[in-house]
Formats: C-alpha cells, sequence, structure tokens
C-alpha cells in the first residue's frame, strides 16, 4: 500500500528511474547522475513504497513494470521541461536571453529614450526592448497590468499605492513658439510674458502641469489659457508651426522641434519638469528590466 500522507515524489528519485530506463542499469544510471549504485538503488525503492507498487523488475536483466515504465515516461518529458525552465531562467539571470517592455510617455519615447535604448542593444544585444508610447494614462495603467515592466515619463505623483516611482532627473521647462512670435526674439523670458497666450497643451492628464500651472499662478500670476488639448508631440509642434498657440514644454524636445520654431528658457519661476522611472510597488522585475533600469538611471542622472 501507498503512504498515506508520505513525503511526495521528488525529482532525485524521478531521475534515477528516468536514467534506469534509458541505460537499463543502475550501475550505469549511476554513472550517468554521479551517484553510487546503492543510492540509485535507494531511491528506488524509497519511490515504490511511496507508490505503493514495484517499478523495476530486478535481476540479471532489469526491466520496468507497466506502472514504472508509465513514471519513466512521465519523468522524462516532466524533467525535459524543468530542465529547460531552469536554463532559462539562468540565462535570463545572466543577461544572456530576455525582454523588457517599456511604457514612455509621449514626450520622452523619442527625445530621452532612443540613446538610452541604443545604449542597451549595444551592450546587451542578446535582450530585446520593446517600447509602448503612451500617455500618463496609459503608462501607469500598462504597468499596474504587467503589459510593461517599467514606465518613463514625468511624475505621476501619488495616483496609485501599487506603483513604485524613482526620481531620475528634472528638466528645465521652455517656449516652444514659432519664429515670426514676439517672443522668440529673447532667450529667455520671465514667466509673467506667457499671461494670455494661447496654449497648446500635450497630454493634459500628467500630474506635471497641476504642479506648473500652481508655479505660475502663485508666483507670475499668471493662468495659462488652454487653446488645444493634445497627445502627440508632433501634433503640438504642427499647432505651433500653423500659429495656432505657443506650447510649454521640457527643454530636451528640442532635440524634435521642426522648422520655424524656437525654445525659450523660462525665468522666475524656474519652472521643472520631472522625469520618472515607475514599476509594480511589490513585484519584482525581471533580470532584463532591472538591466535596462541601471542603464536608465545611469544615462539620465549622468
Amino acid at each position: 500500500m501507498a503512504k498515506q500522507g508520505g513525503e511526495p515524489v521528488s525529482l532525485q528519485q524521478l531521475r534515477a528511474l528516468a536514467a534506469i530506463a534509458d541505460t537499463g542499469s543502475f550501475t550505469l544510471a549511476a554513472e550517468t547522475l554521479h551517484l553510487t549504485q546503492p543510492a540509485i538503488s535507494h531511491l528506488v525503492r524509497r519511490m515504490e513504497e511511496e507508490l505503493g507498487q514495484p517499478l523495476v523488475v530486478r535481476g540479471r536483466r532489469i526491466r520496468l513494470t507497466d506502472a514504472g515504465q508509465m513514471m519513466a515516461d512521465t519523468s522524462l518529458r516532466a524533467l525535459r521541461l524543468i530542465d529547460e525552465s531552469v536554463g532559462v531562467c539562468r540565462s535570463q539571470s545572466q543577461l544572456s536571453e530576455g525582454r523588457v517592455v517599456l511604457a514612455v510617455g509621449h514626450l520622452t519615447a523619442g527625445t530621452l529614450m532612443p540613446p538610452v535604448l541604443d545604449r542597451f542593444s549595444r551592450t546587451h544585444p542578446q535582450l530585446a526592448a520593446t517600447l509602448l508610447d503612451s500617455t500618463a494614462e496609459q503608462m501607469m495603467s500598462r504597468v499596474l497590468s504587467r503589459e510593461a515592466d517599467l514606465g518613463f515619463g514625468s511624475d505621476i505623483g501619488q495616483k496609485h499605492s501599487g506603483l513604485a516611482t524613482e526620481a531620475l532627473f528634472s528638466a528645465s521647462m521652455a517656449l516652444f513658439v514659432r519664429d515670426d512670435h514676439p517672443i522668440a526674439r529673447h532667450a529667455e523670458v520671465e514667466g509673467r510674458a506667457l499671461d494670455g497666450l494661447p496654449f497648446i497643451h500635450v497630454n493634459p492628464d500628467a500630474n506635471v502641469w497641476r504642479a506648473i500651472s500652481r508655479q505660475l499662478a502663485s508666483v507670475a500670476n499668471v493662468y495659462p489659457v488652454v487653446a488645444h488639448h493634445v497627445s502627440m508631440l508632433s501634433t503640438a509642434f504642427g499647432l505651433v508651426q500653423a500659429g495656432a498657440g505657443v506650447a510649454l514644454l521640457p527643454q530636451y524636445v528640442d532635440v524634435l522641434m521642426p522648422a520655424r520654431l524656437r525654445a525659450v528658457r523660462i525665468a522666475r519661476p524656474a519652472l521643472e519638469f520631472p522625469v520618472v522611472a515607475i514599476r509594480l510597488a511589490k513585484h519584482p522585475l525581471s533580470p532584463a528590466a532591472m538591466a535596462f533600469l541601471a542603464m536608465a538611471r545611469q544615462h539620465m542622472k549622468a
């Protein structure tokens, strides 16, 4: 009879039985597994006790019982899957393979992220990185649903307890205007110069805009008038080019600024655009995601 509530069959026992089935010998099975022949015999005997029936017919010629053959066949399939999974986990931990999915805010996706992705692919050519262009809300939902491993973009504030944020750096804000706009003649303007201008508001659900609006109101007594709400940086630039308004954006997006636009610095108040990384608060990152986050820290904090 099988033991009631006995110890479960172990991987080592399954390996011993599979090796006997493969070699037809206790001695050869022991050599294959780098064990002694008595150790192999003990493993199989314990397994037979647990299952309540013989698995191996011992004698001059070793053969398996029907139950033993069934267990050996199952063991071979299961051990192959286990060994493959162990191999994948080890390869991932050694960064020999893996994948990281990134949900990146629109302002960051086309400006800060491309050089990080390029550096990551050159440093870890075996790892794949996928970028998902996202609004602030999409960035959060994709990380929460585990569609993405990491999010990068503007500070989300304390919007969700399930997310952890890490500040990477803070960028100065600039006013993007058409080159024939009166403000375009200046390298820098005070905040009060923004009063009454029609604004192209990019990604309005981002938490950062509320903080900037409060700063403008309290320091410069400016209350921005929003002419258009848009999600994409390219749309904002197109509207500015068409003379439909001005856009208040982090200075670093000037690398994508089209012809006929100017970026003018803002002084008094000095407006900042914090860039953060977000992740699930209580879920460990994969080795590939950890490697990417480390590289993003190094690149953006430099």
